[in-house]
């Protein structure tokens, strides 16, 4: 591979998951209404997911699933259900903290930490387990990853890439986009910054529950 072609590569990774979508949001609702521990483990579990499609990308697997429409709608379906508990679950978490906090005294405390992660204690930080696990799956949960992957190494990375070179593609895309999700749970975590957050905990519970909502039903709508 030539200089240019991993500097194209790079470019368009970069776009790509710069752009707001499932995982910076899930991230930020972590390292906000949780902890920065939180934060960083949902980002290491979104990079975990990553690293599964880009190994899938490099071995061609991703194009086939991509030529199989049947493949594509069940992903499509599975994903939207599952973005669809994240929605409800934020939806529920903000109506119960609407609830249990009276309106004069939403400034600043901690009581709704974590609320909107689904079944996370409230007033709680996710566990690493469960933190990790809701980057991993909502990572997954994105069928729109295949047509990103399949465009991004079919146009810049060439079919008879050697070895090594597919190696050195995938550490610089692990090490690129796990600086960006750490630098995105660091800054949610940042004290002003999570304190405003967990101050109109309700509403952003509610906000980003509405946004996954939307995004399951325009995936169930693209699906059928």
């Amino acid at each position: 591979m030539e200089l240019s072609q991993y500097l194209a590569l790079l470019g368009l990774w970069i776009a790509g998951i710069a752009a707001p979508g499932p995982d910076v949001l899930v991230i930020l609702r972590s390292s906000s209404l949780g902890s920065r521990r939180a934060g960083v483990l949902t980002a290491v579990g979104v990079m975990t997911g990553n690293l599964l499609w880009i190994t899938l990308s490099l071995t061609g697997v991703t194009v086939l699933i991509g030529q199989d429409d049947t493949v594509q709608r069940v992903l499509q379906v599975a994903g939207a259900l599952f973005l669809g508990w994240l929605g409800v679950g934020g939806v529920r978490a903000g109506l119960a903290a609407r609830t249990r906090v009276p309106a004069g005294a939403r400034t600043g405390s901690a009581d709704g930490a974590g609320a909107g992660l689904p079944q996370s204690p409230p007033g709680r930080a996710p566990t690493p387990a469960r933190a990790f696990g809701l980057g991993l799956v909502t990572n997954l949960s994105n069928p729109k990853a295949i047509v990103f992957f399949v465009a991004l190494f079919a146009n810049v990375v060439p079919a008879g890439a050697r070895w090594w070179e597919s190696l050195l593609v995938l550490v610089l895309l692990l090490a690129v986009g796990l600086a960006w999700f750490t630098a995105v749970a660091w800054t949610g975590s940042v004290e002003r910054l999570a304190a405003g957050f967990r101050r109109r905990g309700a509403a952003v519970e509610l906000g980003s529950g509405a946004l996954f909502l939307a995004l399951a039903v325009g995936l169930l709508v693209g699906a059928l």
